[in-house]
């Protein structure tokens, strides 16, 4: 497939979609694990054989991602600790993913047979390049190695499409040193098999049906390669709070969650509980439903199989471990995780009055990703947003109540603090910050006492 001018054209209007609907990220400070992640970490201060041997085997954060984190020390090496640095590589990144979107979507819908596989390549790869969505990774600096693995992922579907399966290989090594989430690439590559590529169709008069012996074959180091990233994870988790966890009605609610949140493209919370929501029952007989549909249309509709298979494999694996008992999610996993939905948005754009309809339809949602992105520029900023928006995570009203301490505004730190303490009494850290507030504010001093005695008095009757 070659590069035309209408490619380049393509690739110069996502760039100018990513800078209208994120540009506004450039200007922005750190925020959340930034901190932990970014400036507090002298892991990435230097390219010295010392700091590569700590990225090759650290799990620092319960990550394990040696090209992740060489990829902080190469922005650092460039623009030292300055936010703008990791902002601009975040965004140049975003661009070039939604680039690599559109060709392999281009590739996928020219082996499905589409006589213009551009209209719709182009709709699904602006779609994403724009969704607010998106706005949890590209606004994170933190997130930068979750977009070159989805990159990376892309370009591996891009070359398994073309059949260079040994380049393919190759980039699912990169990516999945990149970040975890990209170990379910060996589903996507079974399901090509099955549709477009046809490779795993019944052929008549070969009972043994070799062909298909060596297809399954060919997956097997992908599958080797998917065990160990995924053995990895667990271990660096294990190190932590985090403990595998299956709660189906957890994992259902995870299914329906990335759906609902690109429909409803605004107030997105810090993370997503899945203990709550629809009732078990309700959703597993949605689940049961849309199953048993994609099922029975596997037929007349491959792509949609195709597509909620990928998605499924992406999104379950997150869902499956639990931080101190509770069971959640990020969005910045539905980076990666959502690439199916998006090709399949695009999938119903066919002629240019489609797409005229996907570009009014992305005015709408640039607007959207730049109201969404101003609650990121700050730490106050954005603790103030996700208390707003989820009062009962408690959580974010420690760290809002922390951020506020630090700026010396303490008649707005104190209710915060308080409701974390309400919530989680034993919360060493909120608890040694209303100690410091009160002695930093002596018109709360009684009041903080109060609390920072009841979570001491917690802790020694658990001890």
């Amino acid at each position: 497939m070659k590069f035309t001018r209408r490619d380049a054209a393509a690739a110069a209007l996502l760039l100018l979609a990513a800078l209208a609907a994120f540009g506004p990220v450039l200007g922005h400070g750190f925020v959340f694990d930034d901190f932990v992640v970014i400036v507090d970490n002298p892991g990435i201060r230097g390219l010295d054989a010392a700091r590569l041997r700590w990225m090759l085997t650290t799990t620092y954060m319960t990550a394990f991602m040696p090209l992740g984190w060489l990829s902080f020390a190469l922005v650092h090496a460039f623009g030292g600790l300055a936010p703008s640095g990791f902002h601009a590589a975040s965004l140049a990144v975003h661009w070039l993913t939604a680039v690599a979107l559109y060709a392999a979507s281009r590739r996928l819908f020219l082996s499905a047979g589409v006589a213009k596989p551009g209209a719709p390549a182009f709709a699904a790869a602006l779609l994403f390049c724009v969704h607010p969505l998106q706005t949890n990774t590209v606004a994170f600096a933190t997130a930068l190695p979750a977009e070159l693995a989805a990159l990376t992922f892309l370009l591996a579907v891009y070359s398994y499409l073309g059949g260079r399966v040994a380049l393919t290989f190759t980039l699912f090594l990169a990516s999945v040193l990149l970040r975890w989430q990209s170990f379910c690439l060996p589903v996507v590559l079974v399901g090509l098999d099955y549709w477009p590529l046809g490779r795993l169709h019944a052929r008549p008069g070969d009972p043994l049906d070799r062909k298909k012996v060596r297809v399954w074959a060919e997956k097997a180091p992908f599958v080797i390669l998917g065990v160990l990233a995924a053995s990895m994870i667990m271990l660096a988790k294990s190190h932590e709070t985090y403990t595998p966890s299956f709660v189906p009605a957890a994992a259902a609610r995870a299914l329906w969650l990335y759906p609902w949140t690109l429909l409803k493209p605004w107030d997105y919370r810090v993370a997503y509980g899945l203990h709550d929501g629809l009732p078990g029952p309700a959703v597993f007989l949605m689940t049961a439903l849309a199953g048993f549909g994609l099922w029975r249309s596997r037929r007349s509709r491959p792509a949609l199989l195709l597509a909620a298979a990928s998605y499924a494999a992406a999104v379950l694996p997150p869902a499956l471990s639990a931080q101190n008992g509770r069971v959640f999610v990020y969005l910045v996993h539905g980076y990666l995780a959502g690439l199916p939905l998006f090709i399949l948005a695009g999938s119903w754009v066919r002629d240019r009055r489609g797409l005229a309809a996907v570009c009014a339809a992305c005015l709408v949602l640039i607007a959207a990703s730049r109201r969404e992105a101003r609650h990121w520029s700050e730490p106050i900023a954005f603790w103030s947003r996700a208390v707003a928006v989820d009062p009962s995570f408690s959580p974010a009203s420690a760290e809002l109540g922390r951020v506020l301490l630090e700026a010396g505004r303490y008649a707005e730190a104190f209710p915060q603090l308080a409701a974390r303490l309400a919530d989680a009494p034993d919360d060493e850290a909120a608890s040694a910050n209303m100690e410091a507030l009160g002695r930093a504010a002596p018109e709360f001093k009684e009041e903080a006492a109060r609390y920072a005695a009841r979570a001491a008095l917690l802790r020694a009757r658990k001890r």
